[in-house]
């Protein structure tokens, strides 16, 4: 797929992302950052895990992973009924505390945060200093 096709994808996630902010923050508890990644901490409620000291880690772990998947099936049904069935991905699950984890999802087609770096860093910079040089020539 070309860049110009991926970049048009883009744009159309991100417009709805924008437009369904507070729909996601408030039905899953998601924020979105400027580079259009969704992402949330989820606390697994001590109900599911019980007496801590009573069951092992592994099954801790299995709980926990148990009730991500349920999360992300349910955001992702969310998704995928107002069309972007292909356009996110899974980033990032990272375990934070004991019982809570960071999921992070994202564009599906190239990494979102990629590509605002090589923006912010490199496009805008160097359009910005080549309009100063070209400016300082023609002075």
């Amino acid at each position: 797929m070309d860049m110009f096709k991926k970049l048009k994808l883009f744009l159309t996630y991100r417009k709805f992302i924008s437009q369904n902010k507070t729909e996601l923050e408030t039905m899953f508890n998601i924020r979105v950052d400027k580079a259009q990644r969704l992402y949330t901490v989820i606390n697994i409620p001590e109900e599911l895990i019980g007496e801590a000291y009573s069951i092992k880690k592994s099954d801790i772990d299995r709980i926990s992973e148990t009730y991500l998947r349920q999360f992300s099936s349910e955001l992702s049904n969310y998704l995928d009924n107002k069309n972007l069935k292909e356009l996110y991905d899974v980033y990032e699950i990272q375990k934070v505390d004991k019982y809570s984890y960071l999921l992070v999802f994202g564009f599906s087609l190239f990494k979102s945060q990629k590509y605002y770096n090589t923006l912010y860093y490199g496009v805008i910079p160097g359009i910005s200093i080549s309009i100063i040089a070209l400016l300082l020539i023609l002075l």
